[in-house]
């Protein structure tokens, strides 16, 4: 797919609450590289992550990858891959998730251990770390995931200024990657990254 072409589609995405509309007719083009989410509290960035890893439908449109339909293997959401590893050592979790995505990065997955500090963890289970911690081991996969879609929420929340700092560069590194985009919900945008597309959603009212 050539570079100027959107590799994420969002088509006229309506979602109803009970409450009222929260979308109606969103459109958002993406081509390959880092997108940013943004909006305050309540104005549906993730609600938006939601959609494009598929834990939620839409009321009408359509989402498109890759010129087809998101596929659960082509999307790496870090809160669906870490759910139910309490007890899973932070090693054995990558190694895993090595096993499922095709495009795993090794190399990337060591210089993020090391640009987060992680070593001294990987022997660790999830339930020991602190929050920044276990954070810090989500983001690692994520970046070195290779995935064609890869969700990221809060990116700065539990993160420590020096890991803060690595993190927009990695993103912004990742977001290099042809046929991949990162799609980034925050409330401003990462300093260092260049987005290739920004959905700014309103306030809550």
């Amino acid at each position: 797919m050539p570079a100027s072409e959107p590799l994420l589609i969002l088509e006229q995405i309506h979602l109803s609450w009970p409450h009222g509309v929260l979308f109606s007719g969103l459109e958002w083009r993406v081509r390959a590289g880092a997108a940013l989410v943004q909006g305050g509290p309540g104005s549906g960035k993730t609600t938006v992550l939601r959609l494009l890893a598929g834990a939620l439908s839409a009321t009408r449109g359509r989402i498109l990858l890759q010129g087809g339909p998101v596929q659960p293997a082509q999307v790496f959401w870090p809160e669906r891959e870490a759910a139910g590893c309490e007890k899973v050592l932070v090693r054995d979790w990558w190694r895993a998730l090595a096993g499922r995505y095709p495009a795993w990065d090794a190399a990337a997955l060591a210089q993020h251990i090391n640009g987060f500090a992680l070593a001294p963890h990987q022997e660790k289970a999830f339930f020991m770390l602190s929050t920044g911690t276990r954070r810090k081991a989500w983001l690692a996969a994520a970046l070195a995931s290779g995935a064609p879609l890869t969700l990221i929420d809060e990116p700065l929340a539990g993160l420590d200024i020096a890991s803060a700092r690595y993190l927009s560069a990695a993103i912004a590194d990742a977001a290099q990657q042809p046929d991949r985009v990162i799609v980034v919900a925050h409330d401003v945008p990462l300093v260092d990254v260049s987005w290739t597309a920004q959905l700014a959603l309103p306030d809550a009212k």
